[in-house]
């Protein structure tokens, strides 16, 4: 009976440690911690200078994971790793800034 136990417990406490990759909030076929979605260097839209660092709609790390889609709000330009994301986020902008700007 204690070693049915023990390897229930091992078995529990094994399966709690596999490390779980951060999926991506949208649809997209790329998850936000894999290897392959790192900045193309051909990429123009990765060149550019843009108001912040962060996918503001999935809180992606643009300037690590790059830019696949572009707005410019009030003035400044955003970057976004999808269209989904842009498009999720001029559904409510101002929104999405107050929230990023704490």
């Amino acid at each position: 009976m204690k070693k049915i136990l023990l390897i229930v417990v091992l078995t529990a406490v094994l399966s709690c440690n596999k490390k779980e990759e951060k999926a991506h909030p949208h649809d997209h076929p790329h998850t936000m911690e894999s290897e392959t979605t790192y900045k193309n260097p051909n990429n123009p839209l990765d060149k550019l200078t843009y108001a912040s660092k962060i996918d503001f709609s999935c809180n992606m790390d643009i300037s690590k994971y790059g830019v696949s889609d572009t707005v410019t709000y009030k003035g400044k330009l955003y970057g976004f790793c999808s269209s989904v994301c842009k498009d999720d986020f001029m559904k409510k902008p101002d929104e999405y800034l107050a929230k990023n700007q704490k």
